[in-house]
């Protein structure tokens, strides 16, 4: 992913990498994609998920125009 070098589909600027923190439960993780949809948990509320399956989000952003673009990348 560090060779990785995306340009703004939108002004062509290259964009700049980073991340979207999920702030939870007195934790601060990185925020992740997984296949397929939501189950929600009955008793206990949230989600339903393995995280064997959640691959980690990168953010990338245009420092001209603001542009976010996001990528999950499991390499």
């Amino acid at each position: 992913m560090a060779d990785f070098h995306p340009r703004c589909p939108k002004c062509d600027r290259p964009m700049d990498r980073g991340h979207v923190p999920d702030a939870t439960y007195g934790q601060v993780l990185q925020s992740g994609w997984v296949a397929g949809e939501a189950e929600p948990r009955r008793f206990v509320g949230g989600i339903r998920y393995d995280r064997d399956d959640v691959v980690p989000l990168t953010a990338y952003r245009c420092p001209d125009c603001g542009y976010i673009e996001f990528y999950a990348r499991a390499d």
